[in-house]
């Protein structure tokens, strides 16, 4: 069962890693890269139960993590990190309406672009109880008023 998640979401996300129009989207102090495929931005035909005529867009998004600092053991070797993701590519179901998004699949991924882990969501359903509600001036708010802009923009 896990060998299919991780196919589900590897192909949910594989047009996101092919033809892909990286587009930067912001930079966490931390150092965080967030950018979004402006190719992958779409219109969703997945209905959410309690919105009427509420147009959803899809789009894929990577997070690209800063280089970590080596670990070392007690001896001072340096120990290497098997679980170090280096980018998660997601893909999200965004509503313009009140700048929400629920996050349907992601696929995180090493420095050697192995598949670390894997996620899709099983929701057959969704609710708009299930998105998350952005806040001012986040990043999460600037992926999905971007978003929002090139969608309108391609109509």
């Amino acid at each position: 069962m896990r060998r299919l998640s991780v196919v589900l979401a590897g192909s949910a996300l594989a047009i996101s890693a092919h033809a892909v129009s990286w587009v930067e989207i912001s930079e966490t102090d931390s150092g965080s890269i967030f950018t979004l495929d402006s190719d992958s931005i779409e219109s969703s035909d997945i209905n959410i139960i309690d919105e009427n005529n509420v147009e959803n867009i899809s789009v894929s998004i990577r997070r690209t993590y800063p280089p970590q600092l080596q670990q070392t053991d007690k001896k001072g070797k340096k120990d290497k990190k098997e679980s170090y993701i280096h980018h998660s590519d997601q893909q999200l179901l965004i509503s313009c309406k009140d700048a929400s998004y629920y996050k349907r699949a992601y696929v995180n991924y090493g420095t050697d672009n192995k598949v670390i882990k894997s996620w899709q969501s099983d929701k057959p359903i969704l609710t708009t109880k299930d998105f998350k509600v952005t806040m001012p001036k986040t990043i999460g708010r600037k992926v999905v008023e971007q978003t929002c802009e090139r969608y309108q923009q391609d109509q």
